[in-house]
């Protein structure tokens, strides 16, 4: 028994010195598991049992801090790379949009560009083949036989010198005339707008096939345009699902991160603070005694 208490005295003057040491050099969650552990070996091969259970016990309460805390870090982390994601889609979605609103504002310039440029053509092409048709047509008023008769009984009757009736007759001729008249320009300007019709239909089949092809080419924009945002999207989503797995495999295989940031540490180091702690000053009357 004495013995026994001998063993726990000396195991809190350790302890106080382990505490001392790990204020004066401020040895990492990992270190210490690694001393405490290098500690129970050496306790174990001098058959320092209680000593060597209780370190036991201490590295197994370290080592349940140590997954939690990796667990929170993993957490954090991916959180961290979680919110750097979706700002990252976010710049590369604003950006996409800024870009495809260019590209789509200057089509619909061009569009605009080639519809007015048409429509100047054909104001000018209607203008040129209406010139030329009145042109043919000319303006030659051809008097009917019936107006040509009566102007002739006219110029009989002044000759003689019936004054009364050629003066009825002249007239009837001028209202025959301008009859004839109105109906010649009547039916003239049909035949200009006729001739102008069959122009305009023609134009307008032009003006529909640009149009049509206009939308052909808008629709085949936006097409392009949801594919490569769909594209994005499935990229975005590809770099979050890898990040959530990674996260999955560092919760599924807790050494993962452990080894991860061990592997940035000193082997040297690591090998010089066990050893520090394995030559720790114990009492001479107690440094060979074996636990009862």
């Amino acid at each position: 028994m004495a013995a026994t208490r001998d063993n726990y005295a000396e195991e809190d003057k350790y302890q106080q010195e382990m505490q001392e040491d790990a204020e004066n050099q401020e040895p990492s969650l990992e270190e210490y598991i690694e001393i405490l552990s290098a500690h129970q070996k050496k306790c174990e091969e001098e058959g320092k049992y209680v000593e060597a259970e209780m370190a036991m016990n201490r590295v197994k309460e370290l080592k349940e801090q140590l997954k939690n805390r990796d667990s929170e870090d993993l957490q954090l982390q991916h959180e961290s790379d979680l919110a750097e994601l979706e700002e990252t889609h976010i710049q590369e979605f604003n950006a996409f949009n800024q870009e495809w609103d260019k590209i789509m504002n200057q089509f619909q310039i061009h569009a605009s560009e080639m519809i007015r440029g048409l429509e100047e053509k054909h104001d000018q092409q209607l203008q040129e083949e209406r010139d030329k048709f009145e042109e043919k047509l000319g303006d030659r008023f051809k008097k009917s036989p019936e107006l040509l008769s009566l102007i002739s009984t006219q110029k009989n009757l002044a000759r003689q010198k019936e004054y009364r009736e050629a003066h009825k007759i002249q007239i009837e001729a001028q209202e025959l005339e301008q009859k004839e008249r109105e109906r010649y320009y009547e039916d003239r300007q049909k035949r200009i707008e006729m001739h102008e019709a069959k122009i305009i239909q023609s134009q307008e089949r032009e003006m529909e096939s640009l149009r049509k092809k206009i939308i052909a080419g808008e629709n085949e924009q936006k097409k392009e345009r949801a594919l490569k945002l769909e594209r994005m999207f499935q990229q975005g989503q590809q770099r979050k699902d890898k990040n959530s797995l990674k996260r999955g495999q560092a919760n599924f295989n807790p050494n993962l991160s452990q080894m991860s940031r061990a592997s940035g540490r000193s082997q040297a180091s690591s090998i010089g603070n066990v050893n520090r702690s394995a030559q720790k000053k114990r009492p001479s009357n107690t440094s060979s005694r074996k636990v009862i």
